[in-house]
């Protein structure tokens, strides 16, 4: 309430002003202020009401994706992918009942309801679904919501990219030759290398990094799903001892050079002495005497036998006679 001095002429007049605002949730549109004016003349005093409108303008709201991000970030075939949508509201009015639309083709959740966004307000989208096919793929968002003017409606883009099936490469046997190396023996070590994955590898190289004299790397090149290849080191066992060596498998996919690592065991005996050689000579012939010992006493044993048949026989004939 105002009150107002005395207006002493009949021309007098008085301005008031008053300051108001709107809230950012006003409704667009005419608002009426009710005004009453009471006065007083000699002994009589006088009420008056006055209805002023006021109008307010409506102000758009404007939710847009501020950001796209997916768990993996790198998407293969077969993944079950979670993905969020940034959703930050541009405009200069709150946003009311939004909710996001995911129109993908895979099989997954297609809707997220985000609620109120206020100005420069914002708030995440979850969706999840899984990529069960590779390709580029551009999927249209469309965002639902309310401000001053109703209800909305605006569709975005958005491109998510699945790749092929992952490689998978693993060392599946390995041989050494000789099996059990002397010092100084050149040694051949044959690693296959197996690719159980569902899509080609290719530039594959194995590196062993073993600590003798020779080779250390051997490239495969490429291998098919399900294929295998060899990967040979030849190298010079010159201490012995028991080894356990790195073998690193690289290759080169999408995004650049990748590796496996992984380990195998190689035993290095002492120099092969003539002791040695001895003792493995004893043992052979001890084993070629057994069996001829062996084979001698199964014919001695047969000569009796047929012996004893034989005199059997000729006493029969005796008795005949």
């Amino acid at each position: 309430m105002t009150t107002i001095s005395k207006l002493h002429y009949s021309t007098s007049e008085r301005h008031l002003v008053y300051h108001m605002r709107t809230t950012p949730d006003a409704n667009p549109g005419p608002h009426i202020i009710k005004m009453k004016l009471t006065h007083a003349n000699m002994a009589l005093t006088t009420t008056k009401y006055y209805d002023i409108e006021v109008r307010v303008t409506g102000e758009d709201a404007e939710p847009r994706i501020s950001s796209v991000e997916t768990n993996p970030e790198y998407i293969y075939e077969g993944d079950t992918v979670d993905l969020k949508l940034g959703i930050d509201n541009f405009g200069e009015a709150i946003a009311k009942s939004v909710s996001v639309s995911l129109d993908h083709e895979f099989e997954g959740i297609k809707n997220s309801t985000i609620g109120t966004l206020g100005m420069n307000g914002t708030q995440t989208a979850l969706f999840k679904f899984k990529a069960d096919k590779s390709g580029e793929f551009e999927i249209p968002v469309i965002i639902y919501y309310e401000d001053d003017f109703g209800k909305q409606k605006d569709e975005y883009d958005i491109k998510i990219t699945v790749l092929d099936k992952k490689g998978s490469l693993n060392l599946a046997s390995v041989k050494v030759d000789p099996v059990l190396p002397y010092v100084d023996d050149t040694v051949e070590l044959t690693m296959r290398i197996e690719n159980s994955g569902d899509r080609t590898i290719n530039s594959i190289r194995v590196y062993a990094d073993h600590p003798f004299m020779g080779l250390k790397e051997s490239f495969i090149g490429t291998l098919d799903p399900n294929e295998d290849g060899p990967a040979v080191i030849t190298f010079i066992a010159d201490e012995a001892g028991e080894y356990e060596i790195p073998v690193t498998i690289t290759y080169i996919d999408d995004f650049g050079e990748e590796q496996v690592d992984t380990v195998i065991n190689v035993i290095v005996l002492e120099s092969n002495s003539g002791v040695g050689t001895a003792a493995i000579v004893l043992l052979v012939l001890a084993v070629i005497g057994g069996l001829i010992y062996n084979n001698y006493r199964t014919k001695k044993s047969k000569d009796e036998i047929i012996k004893q048949l034989m005199e059997g026989n000729d006493n029969s004939a005796d008795k005949e006679e």
